[in-house]
Formats: C-alpha cells, structure tokens, sequence
C-alpha cells in the first residue's frame, strides 16, 4: 500500500482567528482494522423526536455551548427535518465518545427539551451564498462562518452541518477557532461518503476547541502542523478512516493536545467542555416582578429556579424588572443592588427582589395638627401620598395651637411625634391629636 498523499491546510478563518483545519477521506490503516475488531459495541445515541427550528430555543445546560447548526444554501432545498435524526445521533455519540476516554468530561452541546428528554437543539440557517458559489473550495468556509458566527460573543461555538454540493476532493470538513473565543466546525454532508459523520464531527470540532496549538506538539506533521502523525488511530490524524469513532483514540499516548503534561495548549481545560462529575447547583429565589440573567448562558429566569454549573465557574447575575417594578436587593451569597457575582466552588442560594416603583402611603390626622416627612404635608382627616418602595419615610407629628399629639396607630405605634415607615407594602398610619387640658 503506497503512502497517502500529504494533507492540505486552507487559510484562517477571519470570524475565529485561527487556521482552518482540514479532513480528508483515505482507507483505514490495517492498525485501526484491528483495533475496531477487538471494540466491543457502539455509542447508543437516544432516538430522534424534537424539532428543528430557525431559532435557538432555551438551553438545557448552563455554561459556554456548543450550537448545532444546519446550514444550506441560500437556493438549497431544506432538508432539515430529514437530516435531524443523524445530526442528533452525531451530537450523543460524540458525547458518548468523550466520557469513554474521559470521563470526568464532555462537550458542552447545546440541547433543548423533548418529550423525551434533552436532545440537540438544531437551528436551521439559510446561507447568503447560493450553491454554485459555495460548490468549490477557497473562501466557503469563511462565507459560512461569517453567517452562522452570530452568538454571544466569545461564549459559543458551532458545530454546523452543510448540506449543499461542493466540489470533487474537497475536505470532509473544516474547523478553526480560538481557544477562548469562537470556534466553528463543519462537516461537508455531501463528501467523504464512507467516512462517518460524527468522526468528521469530533475531528473538526478539536479544532474549533484550538487544537493543535503553535508549538509545542511533539509529534505534529512536519507538513500539517495542526495534526498528529504518531497514530493512524488518533482522532486528529489528518487523514479520515472509515472506522467509527469508538475504535479511534483522544490523543493517543496523550502526548499532544489532550491531558498532556507540557506547557502548551491542553484542550482537556477547554470551557466548553462540562465537567461531569463536578457540578454545583445555583439556587435563585425570585420574589416579586422580574427575572435574572447571567452573562455566562444558562440562566435567565422569571421565577425561582435552580440550575447546575460546573464547579469553580464565575457568574455575573443581573436583574432585570418587569414593567413597573423596580430592583430592590439581592440577597444570600450576594448583597445590595449592583450586579451579583457569584464564583461557584460550592453550591449557592442567591434570592432577587422586586417591588412596585412605589406603594401607596395613607396618613390619616384625628384632631388638630399636621403630619409631614418628605414632600408630603398633610393637614387634612385623610392624605395620600405616593412613596417609592422600599426606602425608609420619616414623618414628624406637629400639633396646633391648643392641641397636644398624643400617638400614632397603625404602621406605627409610638406616642412620641417621629414615626418611621418603611414601604414594603402599602401603608397606613394615623396621627390623634388631643386638646390641651
């Protein structure tokens, strides 16, 4: 058997920042032969029966996602709901994959809920571009990242699926990103037919993770940097196999870009990655009119809700109140009325309170005097007055001439003429005056 032919690496992405890598199709290695012979089973990935959509639907895990994207021309027939089976079986046997060789982890795919049970969330996104200026390799890459690259930034990659032609010898697929930042993974479904498509998948999806770093690799391909050349049997080898992905290794002697010991990049401290076996609960109490919103995705809730994240993950907490409500204060693991930061070694209880703009204040004067505090002055038998919620009103009991105070009744009870009102509630209070003996 002669050699295969040397890899080809295609240009940076501008939308991710780093080189693309590429896959492309080659007969299995007698090594990788074997190796599927002695593998017992298959990935069970759960059957297919949510729904495609052209929108990302609320998530069903917190932290940095992986979104499953299916994209076609801009003239393509959509073939979406067809193709969903797949992509989805893809997204759990790559999951399923993942904790095989580690099972403290998994990528962090972004999945919504089903009648049974959380599955991919796959959104449907029609490209710019007609096929015919997609079909032939060059700038297709970049022209699909710039369209699907649209989330928050800096928190999100995508795994995205291209169901259009492209042209004889393209790559099976193509991935780059920053190890930070964004990152995106393609899968081209009309090539590379005897590869299977999760292997594609998990491929270029180590790239879009920055996999293989600058520097530092030993066993890097002196004519494609971004590979391992020291196993045929390694998931990023740049050549595809026909095998499935659980007779394929994660870095194999983990010497490279996943639970080495060198200094460089180690995709296994990847934040999209989940960590399994490590994960805390935020428990959020809401009371009153409004939601809360973190800025890592996963949150954003109306009512008390609880979510999991991974153990050590930084959380900013912002309130948001409904019309007119206002933010009073957080309290439990954040105080006052900024926005809550909350690192989570440990589970946490975090509670948000809202509250009307303003409550009503009834101040009701028995006998002859007045009652002030405020912008409020109240001379009349009955007075009401508009006070913003939550903060303390001090009002002070002046008699008139021949009168004397002689206390106050209802949300205060002293005789002495200062009363104090906190409005947590619409409030009422009556101020008796006597005459002078």
């Amino acid at each position: 058997m002669t050699a295969p032919p040397p890899p080809d690496d295609h240009p940076g992405v501008r939308s991710v920042g780093s080189p693309a890598r590429t896959l492309r199709a080659l007969a299995v290695a007698v090594a990788a032969l074997a190796l599927v012979a002695v593998l017992a089973g298959e990935a069970r990935a759960a059957a297919w029966c949510g729904t495609v959509s052209t929108a990302d639907r609320p998530a069903t895990v917190t932290g940095r996602a992986i979104r499953v994207v299916y994209a076609l021309p801009s003239d393509g027939v959509d073939r979406a709901a067809e193709r969903a089976a797949q992509i989805s079986a893809d997204v759990d046997e790559i999951g399923d994959w993942w904790r095989s060789q580690d099972f403290e982890r998994e990528p962090r795919f972004d999945r919504a809920a089903f009648a049974c049970g959380a599955q991919a969330d796959i959104v449907v996104v029609r490209l710019l571009d007609p096929a015919a200026a997609l079909q032939a390799n060059g700038s297709r890459f970049e022209r699909i990242a710039d369209v699907v690259v649209q989330g928050v930034a800096g928190f999100e990659k995508h795994l995205v699926y291209y169901d259009g032609p492209v042209a004889e010898g393209s790559p099976c697929g193509e991935g780059g990103g920053n190890p930070d930042g964004e990152g995106i993974a393609i899968v081209y479904m009309a090539t590379c037919s005897p590869v299977p498509t999760e292997v594609v998948a998990a491929h270029e999806l180590l790239h879009a993770f920055g996999a293989l770093p600058t520097g530092g690799p030993p066993n890097a391909c002196p004519d494609s940097r971004g590979h391992p050349c020291d196993s045929t049997g390694d998931i990023l080898y740049p050549y595809a196999p026909t095998a499935r992905l659980n007779a394929l290794a994660l870095d194999v002697g983990h010497n490279d870009y996943y639970a080495h010991g060198g200094g460089w990049l180690d995709v296994q401290d990847s934040r999209w990655l989940r960590l399994v076996t490590r994960q805390v609960r935020l428990a959020l109490t809401i009371a009153g009119g409004g939601s809360v919103e973190s800025d890592v995705p996963g949150l954003d809730c109306t009512a008390t809700c609880a979510t999991d994240w991974d153990q050590g993950t930084a959380v900013v907490l912002d309130a948001l109140p409904a019309a007119g409500q206002r933010f009073v204060r957080w309290s439990g693991a954040c105080a006052g009325s900024d926005s809550c930061s909350v690192t989570l070694g440990a589970a946490q209880s975090v509670a948000a309170l809202f509250a009307p703009e303003r409550f009503p204040l009834t101040v009701v004067v028995a006998g002859r005097g007045a009652v002030s505090g405020g912008s409020l002055r109240c001379t009349l038998a009955r007075c009401v007055r508009a006070a913003p919620s939550y903060t303390t009103v001090r009002l002070a009991a002046t008699a008139a001439k021949g009168w004397r105070f002689a206390g106050w009744t209802g949300a205060c009870s002293r005789r002495s003429g200062a009363c104090t009102v906190p409005m947590t509630k619409a409030t009422s209070v009556r101020a008796r005056f006597v005459r002078r003996r």
